[in-house]
C-alpha cells in the first residue's frame, strides 16, 4: 500500500506539472495512435518492402527462363520482294543512239525448320540447369523475406524495450520531481539549506533531459520501422506489447534443422549442382552434333531480256547434317578444366558455409542461453532495487537520508531495470536469429 501511495503521488505531481506546461506553452493535444502487432508489421512489410518486391521480380524472371526451348525446333518465315528500273543508251559507230528501259522484278518466299536432334546431351543439361537456377532463385527470395522478418522483429522488440525505458524514465522524473518539491518545501520553512533543493533541481533537469532524448530515440525507431514496412514515415502507430521469450530452444534440433532448412545452404547446394551441370555442358562439346532441317521455297523472277515472260519455281527441301568436332585449339579441354575447378570451388564453398553456420549457431546459442538464465537474476535485482528505492524515498521524506545517497538508490534502480530489459531484448533477438539460421523463422 505504501508503495502504491508513493508512486501515485509522484505521478500526480508529474501530471500536474505536465498539464500546466502544456497550457502555458499552448502545446497541441496528443494525437491518437493506432495499435499495431508484430504480425501486421510483417504482413505489411512482406507486401510492400522494396527489397522483397525487387527480389520477387527477379524470381519471376528466373521462372520465365525455365522453358522447353532446348528441345524444340526453330521455325521461320521469310519473304523478299525487289524490283529495279534502269535506262540504257547505246551509241553505234555511225552515231546513232538507241534508248531503252530495262525493268526487273523478283519475289522470294520461304519457310524453314531447323531442329537439333543431338548435341551431346547438352539440351538435357541446359533444361536441368534452368530448373536449378529457379530453385536457387526461390531460396534467395526466401532469404530476402527471412532477413526482412528478422529485421522487422528485432526493430519491433527494440521499440518495446525503448518504450519501457521511456516509462521508466518517466517514473524517475516523477520521483525526482517529488524530491525537488520536498527539498524546496524544507528550504522555504528554513529547515534546510538552499544547496539541497538546487542539487535536486539539477537532478530533475538531468532526468528530464534524458527522458526527452529517449523519446526522440523512440520516435526515430518508429520511423525506421515505417521505412521497412514501406508506409508513410509520418504514420502514427503504437506498439503495446511485451517481450516474452519462447520455451528454451534445443541446440541439437537447431543444428539438424539448419542442415536441412537453412536458405543459404540450400542456395549453395543448388549452386553446386549448377556447377556440375556446367561441367557436363562443357564435356558435351566433345560429342557430335546432329541437325535436321527442312524448308519450302517459292521464287518468282521477271526479266525482259529472257525470252519467257517470267520464271517461277517452288518446292520442298530437307536433310540431316552431322558435325564431329576434331580439334579446335584445345578450347574444349580448357573449358572442361575450368568448369571442374568451378565445381570444386562450389563444393568447398558449401563445406565452408556449413562450418560457418554450425559455428554461428553454437556461439549464438551460448549468448542466448546465458541471457535466458540472466533474466531471472536481473528481475530479482530490479525488484530489490525498487524496494530499496521505496525505503530511500521514505527516509528522504523524513530527512534521515541525504540527497546524494537518495540519488544513488535512484540510479541503482534505473540500472537494474535497464539491465533486465536489455537482457530480455538480447535473449529475444538471439532467439529470432537462431530460428532464422535454423530455417524455422516462419514456423
Amino acid at each position: 500500500m505504501k508503495r502504491k501511495i508513493i508512486i501515485s503521488s509522484a505521478f500526480i505531481v508529474l501530471s500536474f506539472l505536465t498539464t500546466k506546461a502544456q497550457n502555458g506553452l499552448n502545446i497541441n493535444p496528443v494525437r491518437e495512435y493506432k495499435a499495431i502487432t508484430l504480425e501486421e508489421c510483417i504482413e505489411r512489410a512482406v507486401e510492400a518492402n522494396y527489397s522483397v518486391v525487387i527480389s520477387g521480380n527477379n524470381l519471376e524472371i528466373t521462372r520465365n527462363n525455365v522453358t522447353l526451348a532446348p528441345f524444340l525446333p526453330t521455325v521461320a518465315l521469310s519473304s523478299r520482294q525487289s524490283s529495279s528500273t534502269s535506262d540504257q543508251r547505246n551509241f553505234s559507230s555511225e552515231g546513232v543512239r538507241e534508248n531503252s528501259v530495262v525493268k526487273n522484278a523478283s519475289i522470294i518466299n520461304s519457310a524453314s525448320l531447323s531442329w537439333r536432334l543431338f548435341d551431346g546431351f547438352a539440351m538435357f543439361a541446359t533444361r536441368e540447369k534452368q530448373q536449378e537456377l529457379l530453385s536457387q532463385g526461390e531460396h534467395n527470395f526466401r532469404s530476402v523475406i527471412e532477413n526482412l522478418v528478422m529485421r522487422i522483429s528485432a526493430q519491433y522488440y527494440q521499440i518495446i524495450s525503448m518504450q519501457n525505458q521511456v516509462n521508466l524514465l518517466t517514473e524517475l522524473v516523477a520521483i525526482s520531481q517529488v524530491r525537488y518539491t520536498q527539498a524546496l518545501t524544507r528550504y522555504n520553512i528554513g529547515s534546510d539549506s538552499g544547496l539541497e533543493y538546487k542539487q535536486a533541481k539539477i537532478y530533475l533537469n538531468s532526468d528530464s533531459s534524458r527522458l526527452m532524448l529517449q523519446k526522440e530515440n523512440l520516435r526515430n525507431a518508429y520511423i525506421e520501422l515505417y521505412s521497412m514496412m514501406n508506409v508513410s514515415l509520418e504514420s502514427e502507430y503504437s506498439i503495446n506489447d511485451t517481450i516474452i521469450p519462447l520455451p528454451q530452444l534445443d541446440i541439437a534440433n537447431l543444428l539438424e534443422s539448419a542442415d536441412n532448412n537453412n536458405t543459404t545452404l540450400n542456395s549453395l547446394r543448388a549452386g553446386e549442382k549448377i556447377a556440375a551441370l556446367d561441367t557436363k555442358l562443357a564435356k558435351a562439346a566433345r560429342l557430335p552434333l546432329v541437325d535436321f532441317s527442312a524448308g519450302y521455297n517459292y521464287n518468282f523472277n521477271r526479266n525482259q531480256y529472257f525470252p519467257s515472260k517470267f520464271n517461277e519455281s517452288n518446292g520442298m527441301n530437307w536433310g540431316f547434317s552431322l558435325s564431329v568436332p576434331l580439334f579446335n585449339g584445345n578450347e574444349i579441354n580448357r573449358r572442361v578444366k575450368n568448369a571442374r575447378i568451378s565445381q570444386e570451388n562450389a563444393k568447398l564453398t558449401m563445406e565452408k558455409e556449413m562450418q560457418d553456420v554450425e559455428s554461428e549457431i553454437r556461439q549464438l546459442y551460448n549468448l542466448y542461453n546465458n541471457n535466458i538464465r540472466l533474466i531471472a537474476f536481473e528481475e530479482e535485482s530490479r525488484e530489490l532495487a525498487y524496494l530499496n528505492l521505496e525505503a530511500a524515498m521514505e527516509k528522504y521524506r523524513l530527512g534521515s537520508l541525504s540527497g546524494i545517497e537518495f540519488r544513488d538508490y535512484q540510479l541503482s534502480y534505473l540500472d537494474a531495470s535497464n539491465r533486465k530489459m536489455n537482457t530480455l531484448y538480447q535473449a529475444k533477438v538471439s532467439e529470432i536469429t537462431l530460428l532464422l539460421i535454423a530455417g524455422n523463422l516462419f514456423q
